[in-house]
């Protein structure tokens, strides 16, 4: 088995994962996973809001 290291795109710390599964792998956590949905979420929100 192969490992590789990444970096959380939402609190920016290095993680391992298997290289098999590093495209699928995107988020240290879950707590992570959350707030990029929540965030993806108030984004699609505001911009359907008129300005």
């Amino acid at each position: 088995m192969y490992y590789i290291k990444k970096i959380c795109p939402t609190c920016g710390r290095e993680f391992v994962v298997l290289k098999n599964v590093e495209e699928k792998a995107v988020y240290c956590t879950l707590k992570c996973f959350s707030e990029a949905q929540s965030k993806l979420k108030e984004y699609e929100i505001s911009s359907l809001l008129p300005a």
